[in-house]
């Protein structure tokens, strides 16, 4: 692959991610604003985009090791027991440092006020609220990864494919001529020789219309596609 295809498929990847991360985020901040509003315990929306936008943001960090782990363990073959042993892990690692991180963020962003709620009974309230969605979310991430990587292997080999039909043909075409040509030069050489003892005026004016065909061939050997005129020109110098 070129180093140009590759660096367009990462970067691709990526920006998918964040778009998608800020559109869950965006979608989560509405649901907490007007939740909220229902029950009589209104938030700004400011604080809904932030809390939400911060959720979805860690989430997106956390699936760059994520990724890296489903394309070093990926689930293919014979190997899908050592990837799963690898993942499970993985994936509570994942919710950890998911729930450290949105932990450490809230603490900053809720600084200065009067009653501030301590890391670790913060962490405890996160705990018992996201583990199994965390969890859910990185198995997302391996799956999601795996079915991006099957269709970009599949479009690369359909391009692959096509490429090598065009240039089998490609081949036969130029087999081809290389057989015919040569095959066709040698009985009209001989025809002309021949020719020579009879009627020398009609011996020249098969030379040059020999030279005419060969000029033709030559300039379109590398032609897929001619005109019709060019077709029917070529058949009355034949």
């Amino acid at each position: 692959m070129a180093l140009s295809e590759m660096t367009r498929k990462v970067w691709m990847k990526w920006v998918l991610l964040f778009a998608f991360s800020t559109v869950l985020g965006l979608a989560f901040a509405g649901q907490l604003y007007f939740s909220r509003s229902r029950i009589g315990n209104p938030v700004s929306w400011s604080f809904a985009v932030e809390r939400s936008l911060a959720d979805w943001y860690v989430f997106a960090l956390l699936s760059v090791p994520a990724v890296w782990m489903a394309r070093r363990f990926p689930f293919s073959g014979n190997h899908w027991r050592q990837a799963a042993a690898v993942h499970f892990p993985a994936s509570l690692m994942f919710s950890v440092s998911w729930m450290l991180l949105r932990v450490g963020i809230e603490q900053w962003l809720n600084r200065g006020e009067l009653n501030p709620v301590t890391f670790s009974a913060a962490f405890s309230q996160v705990l018992v609220a996201t583990v199994f969605m965390n969890l859910l979310i990185y198995w997302g991430v391996v799956v999601a990864h795996h079915a991006f990587d099957y269709h970009w292997k599949f479009h690369e080999r359909g391009l692959q494919t096509a490429e090598l039909e065009t240039r089998l043909t490609q081949a036969r075409l130029q087999a081809l001529q290389m057989q015919l040509n040569p095959h066709f030069l040698f009985n009209t050489l001989n025809s002309v020789a021949a020719l020579m003892h009879k009627d020398v005026e009609a011996a020249d004016r098969m030379i040059a219309r020999l030279s005419d065909l060969l000029r033709y061939a030559l300039e379109s050997t590398d032609a897929q596609e001619v005109t019709l005129r060019q077709e029917l020109d070529f058949i009355g110098r034949y």
